[in-house]
């Protein structure tokens, strides 16, 4: 009797899974297919040169909430839907808003420079592994804020689709950008704003090209 080759079944496995990982993450550029808004994640976030403006504890945990919450009730300046090419998107900001909850704010205060680029996509991905997405299924799209650095002036962060059903990362992508505003809340909002400007004029073009396939 001929024997089967055990790797044979390993090299298919690991086909299938490759081309359902690019249809899923080519679904990102469908425009029927729904994405779902999860909000601003600040797992491993650094605010940089700028303590004295942040407050107490209490006062940072409520920026966090506040950011979130601003893109939800400015929706037509923060133009999600826009950005991703749809006509609107779900929103399930909740399941970022809680899991920021549950962080050591205070953690993130920082005044080295360096800090203002930390993360690799690696790690994003494994903050994204680790978040519990309740019963959101379908692809989830974040900010995992990177950095909000005063000695730079600028923000960091980055774009990330994610399959909510097996906590994979479809892609993710770093952006930077100014900040401008009055007050800490709109100041850094300012940044958020212009990122989800580029990505609607220019980005989402540009990732569209690099991971569809047809």
């Amino acid at each position: 009797m001929k024997q089967r080759n055990p790797f044979s079944f390993l090299f298919v496995f690991l086909l299938a899974t490759g081309s359902l990982s690019a249809q899923e993450r080519s679904d990102v550029f469908r425009p029927e297919v729904k994405i779902t808004w999860l909000g601003l994640d600040f797992t491993a976030a650094k605010f940089i040169g700028d303590r004295e403006r942040l407050g107490s504890e209490s006062d940072m945990r409520h920026l966090l909430e506040a950011w979130n919450d601003l893109i939800l009730t400015e929706k037509d300046k923060y133009d999600i839907p826009g950005a991703v090419g749809r006509d609107e998107v779900l929103t399930a900001s909740d399941v970022t808003k809680d899991h920021n909850e549950q962080l050591a704010v205070l953690d993130m205060i920082s005044n080295a420079e360096k800090d203002y680029l930390h993360l690799t996509r690696e790690e994003v991905g494994d903050i994204v592994s680790k978040y519990n997405y309740k019963k959101n299924t379908g692809i989830g799209m974040m900010f995992n804020i990177e950095s909000f650095s005063k000695l730079n002036g600028e923000a960091s962060l980055w774009v990330t689709f994610v399959d909510m059903k097996s906590r994979q990362v479809l892609f993710t992508e770093r952006m930077t950008a100014s900040p401008k505003g009055f007050g800490m809340r709109n100041y850094w909002a300012g940044a958020l704003y212009g990122v989800i400007e580029r990505i609607k004029k220019k980005e989402f073009e540009m990732w569209r090209k690099k991971y569809f396939r047809g």
